[in-house]
């Protein structure tokens, strides 16, 4: 019987549940996600966010405001690549605006953990003062 059931004449193309965009400049490095952060694509995700890290920018924005969904290992890469970044003394924001990402994080408490902006130009214009309050001189994101 199985073999006479035909495969459908048309072809559905399902969009890609995550794209990721990387801008570079002399002072920060912003990835832009979209999309669903999700099992399927969690590994793609620390990959790229471990290139970025490893290239040691000046700063990293990592921007999730067009993010339509967060699952609980999208969480988790978040606190690893705050914690690569630190590791790496590479410094480190997210942008995030979305339900999608803040909703998660702040059930678990983790805003007091993960450094979450509004914006990519809010983290930032943190960044670029982040190292004005520890003591060394910040980024000069006017020069641009």
């Amino acid at each position: 019987m199985l073999d006479q059931i035909a495969a459908p004449q048309f072809r559905v193309d399902v969009p890609a549940a995550m794209t990721v965009r990387v801008t570079a400049t002399a002072e920060a490095t912003t990835v832009a996600v979209r999309g669903e952060i999700d099992l399927p694509v969690l590994g793609r995700l620390r990959t790229r966010l471990g290139e970025e890290i490893d290239l040691a920018p000046r700063a990293l924005v990592l921007d999730l405001s067009p993010v339509s969904f967060c699952g609980a290992g999208g969480i988790t890469e978040l606190l690893v690549a705050a914690s690569e970044a630190h590791v790496s003394g590479v410094p480190f924001a997210i942008a995030a605006a979305g339900r999608a990402v803040l909703r998660p994080i702040r059930v678990l408490g983790l805003e007091r953990v993960l450094p979450i902006h509004r914006s990519a130009e809010a983290a930032l214009a943190w960044l670029a003062v982040l190292p004005r309050l520890r003591g060394g001189a910040g980024l000069d994101l006017d020069q641009r």
